[in-house]
């Protein structure tokens, strides 16, 4: 893939993040959509686009950032396995939710 595969929108994410190279570098997703002129969930849905085109691009809980080395890349990695991992209990949990379940805990409190 080269640069000029990506759409321009792609492009700028790219061009923005190569000034974030190293976990201690990173910018806050608000703050690089906001530069970008678009919106949080746009730039999320862009970054994983990115990682399916083969860019790695972390994330910590101090925004995106380029890893230099393996234990950056792991701490992104880590981090979205996290992710998942909360996304899947919250799948789990409101698939096996009684749909009364809200009134089943009111009943409980009139009783």
């Amino acid at each position: 893939m080269k640069m000029t595969d990506l759409q321009k929108l792609d492009q700028n994410i790219i061009k923005m993040l190569a000034d974030h190279k190293g976990i201690d570098r990173a910018v806050k997703g608000r703050n690089l959509a906001q530069n970008l002129n678009i919106d949080f969930r746009t730039l999320q849905s862009r970054i994983e686009y990115l990682h399916k085109q083969g860019c790695a691009i972390g994330s910590i809980d101090n925004g995106y950032f380029i890893p230099t080395n393996e234990d950056e890349r792991r701490a992104g990695i880590i981090k979205k396995q996290r992710t998942g991992i909360a996304i899947n209990n919250a799948v789990n949990g409101y698939t096996l939710a009684e749909l009364d379940w809200i009134d089943q805990l009111f009943e409980e409190v009139d009783d």
